[in-house]
């Protein structure tokens, strides 16, 4: 039996591996994949992705009929985007209202039963290059320092 579900979530790909941006409604999951799409990431899906399990990895997939499309706050759905068929889960971003921690301890979130490094971020700062350090981190182009 494949192990699978939906999420909402907003999904981009670096470097071919999945990131995860979640956060309530209106909270610019949409808007912080945009700004990475610019830095070079790709669409994997907007607003409600596919997650899997295939050997033994976490895997993120586009929902078949949002396939390239991205809605574009003030301008509408957006198609035709470049979009990836699936990449290997490496993290879930959270974005939140309140401002978060300077120097959290690094978390985790299990997700059909694998444990995902989890980021929380305050949506209301500009967010994006702190995520694309983070992310940049777990892949191993920068070191984490510890204190």
């Amino acid at each position: 039996m494949l192990l699978q579900k939906d999420i909402q979530a907003t999904a981009i790909s670096y470097k071919k591996q999945a990131v995860l941006i979640t956060g309530p409604a209106g909270i610019g999951k949409t808007t912080l994949a945009l700004h990475l799409i610019e830095r070079g990431a790709t669409l994997i899906g907007d607003d409600c992705v596919n997650i899997f399990i295939k050997n033994n990895d976490l895997y993120c997939k586009p929902k078949e009929k949002l396939k390239g499309v991205i809605e574009v706050r003030g301008v509408g759905l957006v198609a035709s985007l470049k979009v990836v068929k699936d990449a290997p889960v490496l993290c879930v971003i959270r974005l939140h209202k309140k401002i978060t921690e300077r120097l959290p301890k690094p978390k985790t979130i299990s997700l059909l039963n694998k444990k995902i490094p989890v980021f929380d971020f305050c949506a209301c700062n500009s967010t994006e290059i702190s995520v694309l350090y983070s992310i940049r981190t777990l892949m191993g182009e920068l070191t984490l320092l510890k204190e």
